[in-house]
């Protein structure tokens, strides 16, 4: 049998996609889910009813995980669109299926640390099944508000682990928010920017990234158009093309994600999806690049130690200066020896005496004494 060979100067035909969209409350995601082609959607976050006479496809209201954890290819025949409503709430239905049983609980209730590595494992083996079974497949995800100093950053309420697993895996991702149009009325957009935690491989929104949102009672296809016209888009790339954009894309996120990164709990997700990455066949090739920038956040920006006996970041241990009354105290001694306070405080690589941590006060004391004298 002849091998039907694709060079990689050749593009690849590309019949199944992954969009991944996240929302802001009340904007109708359910809705817009089901304007996909042929839709059948699985209703994790019991919400369904909201679509009113918006729902136009076949509905599965999830009300356990073994409700769909033995999906087969059958199953799903007649369908082109499986849309996963929320992948947050699935990823929850996950987990309280394992809390069921007690060996895999702690004293309080929670999941033990081994059982939360089940629940992703079977959260990747479910999607895994889907994208083999050459399905368009739509993610909903709410919309997280989080602040990083003055910034205000929007993002796919999903933890760090899962929400870098599946920001790898879509074709397409976009953050549906509303916006005040030039006549000051508000308007709904969907925005595929990476700026906005996006993905853009089907180059959506004539180079802005930016798709507005018709009125979906006289647009009843609009999501079915916007995906095939992402696949039109991805089957004009060569196979190189595709994994080059892929990346590159992997590597604006990486860095978004690592400048938004708050505390070593955030280190430890990324971290962890790095260690992922690194065990894959092929190596992603900004591998290295993403391995530095992590570092350098956690270490330079964040102060954050690696604790090689539990295999974890730490935060860096909270900062208390001396008191008052001990600043006042190494001031008098420094007077009375005749001691430039602020040279002193140079040579210590300080900017003021309450940059000394109470922990090193007597330390510091019984060196003044000792220049002293």
């Amino acid at each position: 049998m002849a091998l039907n060979i694709v060079t990689s100067d050749q593009a690849v035909q590309v019949n199944s996609i992954i969009a991944y969209i996240y929302a802001d409350p009340g904007l109708g995601k359910t809705s817009i889910g089901f304007t996909a082609k042929n839709a059948i959607s699985f209703d994790f976050d019991k919400g369904v009813h909201r679509a009113g006479e918006l729902r136009r496809g076949a509905v599965v209201q999830v009300q356990k995980w073994t409700d769909v954890s033995n999906l087969t290819a059958q199953d799903l025949a007649s369908f082109n669109t499986v849309v996963i409503d929320t992948v947050g709430a699935m990823l929850e239905t996950i987990k309280s299926h394992l809390q069921a049983n007690s060996k895999n609980c702690q004293s309080d209730g929670t999941l033990k640390l081994k059982a939360q590595g089940l629940a992703n494992n079977l959260f990747k083996q479910f999607i895994a099944n889907l994208i083999s079974f050459g399905k368009d497949i739509v993610f909903i995800a709410h919309a997280s508000e989080d602040t990083n100093g003055e910034q205000i950053i929007y993002r796919p309420d999903l933890g760090g682990k899962n929400r870098n697993e599946l920001y790898r895996m879509a074709d397409i991702m976009g953050y549906l928010t509303t916006v005040k149009t030039n006549d000051g009325k508000d308007a709904r957009l969907l925005n595929f920017s990476p700026s906005h935690h996006g993905k853009n491989s089907g180059a959506l929104g004539e180079g802005t990234g930016e798709v507005w949102i018709p009125d979906l009672k006289s647009s009843p296809t609009f999501l079915a158009d916007l995906i095939q016209q992402a696949k039109d888009h991805i089957n004009t790339l060569t196979p190189e093309q595709i994994a080059a954009q892929k990346a590159f894309a992997d590597w604006q996120n990486w860095q978004q994600s690592c400048d938004e990164a708050q505390h070593a709990g955030d280190i430890n997700d990324l971290t962890a999806s790095l260690e992922a990455l690194s065990k894959e066949k092929e190596g992603h090739m900004y591998y290295q690049n993403m391995r530095t920038y992590l570092l350098s956040t956690a270490k330079n920006k964040l102060k954050c130690s690696y604790n090689k006996e539990h295999n974890k970041w730490m935060n860096p241990p909270e900062f208390i200066a001396i008191s008052n009354e001990q600043r006042d105290e190494l001031q008098d001694i420094l007077h009375q020896k005749n001691m430039d306070v602020q040279t002193f405080c140079e040579n210590m690589g300080i900017d003021s005496l309450i940059a000394i941590p109470s922990e090193r006060f007597n330390d510091v004391k019984q060196q003044l004494l000792s220049e002293a004298a």
